[in-house]
């Protein structure tokens, strides 16, 4: 129902990064070539685009749940198509610079016969007569309040581009009641060409060019009241508008293109200092000699997108992803012994990863250790014992949880219920077990994930109803250490402003200060210390937790992700 963003190749990147690099440090938030230092254009261009790319990802899915969750009387129809897209653009401001802007643009084709009337039935205007009208509305609201506010800065220069049409059906008087006021010699384009446009509630509508101006007028109207960031904005509006040859309801359409000039320039200016400031784990990760860590094999786990009414977990991708250069760039990992998976189900969590590493402790004889990494959602059950959770659940088994787009979090799920769901995770103690007959020198798990039924957020996602007991600590095989980014009945929290959840965050961190050289007891120590007080500083402390088998009980903070090197740089 939506469209892909295909961002531009790799050859239109210098161009546009040139564009909002060559001005000047102004009022109007311009960057200038001295403010940007030039080791760091493709870095902050790269991050830019990847977190647009995110943004429009988001975008799609939330297009798709607010449509089909539309009454009948306001549903648009399957054959129809909303299109979605967000992007960066180079621009020049009104002085002569060049800028880089952020664009979003939703339109709305209908392939519907005459008596459907997803959009404009004949000679109307009211924004409330269409129902792909009133649709995009509430789709721009979505995109702009709730996914996009950081753009919208109160004082940001805004364009906002409305366009509408009407059919060959040729209008010669329409009354107009003058919903939107009087318009006169007001800018526009019609059919290509620039024209000016004036329509009054004493004149009436007299032409196809009125009627669609008044189309583009109800949207506009109803974007003013309903979009809070662009009453703080600065705001530009442009019409397009169009008569088409033929007719149907197909050809009475709107759609709105908005484009924030100098979206991210405050961002820009931040990324730039703290990249100076190597205070990003993402980017100058150190690099030891490639392929020296040959006996250790990692899985990464990194479940973000989970079907509805599970809601997504932010930085889940981010996470695995930046783990995984570190496992091969800074612990020396062989790139082909560290396997990551997205959105795994529970056969990619089985074959894919458990069976893969036995596979290779058969082949190693026993001579390798193994790293298991899982950002996620996780849930306990009415023990508190933790499973992690596959993104395919078959909610359809579940009574609570069927045919919902939101799960009443204030109603505690049956324990028939919670059986079914748990039914289809993955216990944490299970999944060591996996590994019990498999000889390996050890198996490090490590989990950021909220157990206690929340997101990384804080918000409630499923009531499990538990004992009153105490929490009890899992049981684990002799060789095998559990970092948890807290305890199971606590809140795992993600760290904004880095883009990961913090567990994570701080690992990295560590493995980047020491460049891997370092030992379990000093990476777990150190961790747990930087978690709990950036956690409290944000106002909700998060308390890590180790578990260690028996059999390692006094010689697991020995243990290393990888063996001091002389040639690291």
């Amino acid at each position: 129902m939506v469209q892909f963003l295909h961002f531009q190749k790799l050859i239109k990147k210098s161009i546009l990064f040139a564009a909002f690099v060559g001005g000047v440090l102004s009022a109007s938030g311009q960057i200038s070539e001295s403010v940007v230092n030039s080791e760091y254009r493709d870095i902050i261009l790269k991050k830019l685009q990847k977190s647009v790319e995110s943004r429009e990802e988001v975008m799609q899915q939330r297009a798709e749940e607010y449509l089909l969750s539309l009454p009948n009387d306001k549903r648009l129809y399957d054959e129809s198509k909303v299109g979605i897209k967000a992007n960066l653009v180079s621009g020049v401001t009104s002085d002569g610079l060049p800028e880089l802007n952020y664009r979003i643009s939703i339109d709305y084709t209908c392939r519907h016969i005459e008596s459907v009337t997803d959009n404009y039935p004949t000679g109307t205007y009211l924004c409330e007569n269409s129902n792909a009208s009133m649709a995009i509305v509430e789709l721009t609201r979505i995109m702009v309040d709730e996914l996009s506010p950081d753009a919208f800065k109160p004082g940001k220069q805004v364009t906002i581009k409305i366009k509408s049409a009407t059919d060959i059906t040729q209008v010669t008087y329409l009354p107009y009641k003058g919903e939107y006021g009087d318009f006169k010699y007001i800018a526009a384009r019609y059919n290509g060409e620039s024209v000016r446009i004036s329509v009054s509630e004493a004149e009436g509508i007299r032409t196809n060019a009125q009627l669609a101006f008044l189309r583009a007028q109800g949207l506009q109207h109803n974007i003013e009241r309903d979009i809070k960031c662009l009453k703080s904005t600065d705001n530009k509006y442009l019409y397009e508008t169009q008569s088409y040859d033929e007719r149907g309801s197909q050809y009475r359409n709107v759609g709105v293109e908005i484009v924030v000039h100098g979206a991210f320039d405050e961002q820009i200016v931040e990324m730039n200092e703290r990249l100076i400031d190597d205070e990003f784990i993402d980017y100058n990760i150190p690099k030891t000699e490639p392929n020296s860590n040959e006996k250790t094999y990692v899985l990464v786990i990194a479940n973000e997108r989970y079907p509805s009414p599970l809601p997504q977990v932010p930085y889940a991708y981010n996470d695995g992803e930046v783990l995984t250069q570190y496992c091969i760039r800074t612990l020396g990992i062989p790139q082909r012994q560290v396997k990551i998976i997205e959105d795994a189900t529970m056969n990619g969590i089985k074959k894919e990863g458990v069976s893969w590493m036995k596979d290779i402790a058969a082949s190693e004889k026993g001579d390798c250790s193994f790293i298991i990494y899982y950002a996620g959602h996780g849930f306990t059950d009415k023990d508190y014992n933790p499973y992690i959770v596959p993104t395919n659940l078959n909610f359809k088994k579940i009574k609570a949880l069927r045919n919902t787009k939101s799960i009443n979090v204030e109603k505690r799920m049956s324990r028939r219920d919670t059986k079914k769901l748990l039914a289809q995770c993955v216990r944490i103690d299970t999944l060591c077990s996996w590994f019990n007959r498999v000889p390996c020198h050890s198996l490090t798990v490590i989990t950021d994930a909220s157990f206690d039924g929340t997101g990384r957020d804080g918000e409630p996602i499923v009531n499990i109803r538990h004992t009153k007991k105490r929490v009890k600590g899992i049981r684990l095989r002799n060789d095998v250490v559990l970092l948890s980014a807290a305890a199971f009945n606590k809140t795992a929290f993600a760290f904004d402003e880095q883009h990961h959840g913090f567990l994570t965050y701080f690992i990295l961190k560590e493995l980047k200060r020491s460049k891997g050289n370092i030992n379990y007891s000093e990476l777990f120590d150190n961790v747990d210390n930087e978690v709990q007080k950036e956690s409290a500083l944000q106002g909700h402390l998060q308390e890590p937790v180790i578990t260690v088998g028996g059999k390692l009980k006094d010689s697991w903070g020995n243990l290393r992700l990888s063996t001091p090197n002389d040639k690291q740089d």
